[in-house]
């Protein structure tokens, strides 16, 4: 008749299974919730930065084009409407050839984008976490992605991890077929973001 009670190899085995069962556990909860964190993140990316700089962006350009628009139907003075018929021309010239700089250059330069933006960003104070007030100087599109905390660390001072793309403008005297198009911001390629996020963000 056998005895009852465990064997020490029988004990060594369980233990062993147990630890094994316990880590596989650990390790599943540690990656959903890193998988959540990371949504989280990008939710409050979106929601806070992407969402935010898209608005500005568009409404900036709108109102460029809309200008520009207005004076190239102003036959009252000729002056004015060759000299906005050229600067549409020249805008679409950019957009077309990726010259997304060029075109914030001229929205900032026109004050059609702020000048600065204070965003609320994270630091570390002798190992107690505060929130601290930032304001960022806007001159051109890396200090524009910068005040939306589109970087790798989500502060003004991270690696930059996303593009923006300004689109082309109506053209009311077209010398070829031109479609204005809406703003679109995505990750950069190769970045973090671009991994885990491969979807563009085109609001």
């Amino acid at each position: 008749m056998k005895a009852k009670g465990f064997t020490l190899i029988e004990l060594v085995v369980a233990c062993t299974l147990l630890l094994i069962l316990t880590q596989v556990a650990t390790t599943t909860m540690y990656n959903f919730m890193q998988a959540t964190t990371n949504l989280k993140n990008q939710f409050q990316n979106l929601r806070n930065n992407i969402a935010p700089l898209y608005a500005l962006v568009s409404q900036a350009k709108n109102t460029y084009a809309s200008n520009l628009v207005f004076q190239a139907f102003n036959p009252a003075n000729p002056a004015v409407q060759r000299n906005a018929e050229t600067q549409i021309q020249q805008w679409n010239s950019a957009a077309n050839s990726n010259q997304n700089p060029a075109l914030i250059a001229i929205l900032i330069g026109n004050s059609y984008i702020p000048s600065f933006r204070t965003v609320q960003v994270w630091t570390n104070n002798n190992g107690t976490a505060a929130l601290t007030s930032v304001t960022v100087q806007i001159v051109d599109m890396d200090s524009l992605l910068r005040a939306y905390l589109l970087t790798d660390d989500g502060t003004p001072t991270g690696n930059i991890v996303a593009t923006l793309t300004v689109g082309t403008i109506l053209d009311p005297n077209p010398q070829g077929p031109v479609s204005p198009t809406l703003p679109v911001i995505d990750w950069r390629s190769g970045t973090l973001q671009e991994i885990i996020f491969p979807t563009a963000v085109a609001l």
